[in-house]
């Protein structure tokens, strides 16, 4: 009759074998599906990358377009401003003095909105 001390040594060296079996193969699990992860991530970066060129591409013709048409229409507002300036030169000299201030707080913010938008184009 077998000896029941020798039957559990064997019992618990094979469930702790199995133990560490079941430890690589999860082991092995985590470490390929990391590694495929990473990959995952390197080819969506690459593709990316390579959409991004596109897009500036594209996007680079637009701003440029963008930027050409702004300039005409700066250019057109400039024209109106100073025929409106023109104009109402007369009628702002003979303004009261804060009056006068008004007009020019007007024409100066004016201006700095101008210059502003100028600069967002560029």
């Amino acid at each position: 009759m077998p000896d029941i001390r020798t039957d559990f040594t064997k019992a618990a060296q094979d469930i702790t074998k199995a133990g560490k079996d079941v430890a690589y193969v999860a082991i092995g699990l985590g470490v390929l599906g990391f590694q495929r992860a990473q990959v995952r991530r390197q080819e969506l970066r690459a593709q990316m990358e390579s959409q991004r060129g596109s897009f500036e591409t594209s996007f680079g013709g637009f701003r440029k377009e963008f930027a050409k048409a702004f300039k005409e229409f700066d250019r057109n507002l400039s024209e109106v401003i100073e025929r409106v300036d023109a104009t109402f030169e007369p009628v702002e000299q003979r303004l009261p003095a804060p009056a006068q201030a008004v007009v020019q707080q007007a024409k100066d913010a004016r201006d700095q909105l101008r210059n502003y938008f100028v600069q967002l184009a560029a």
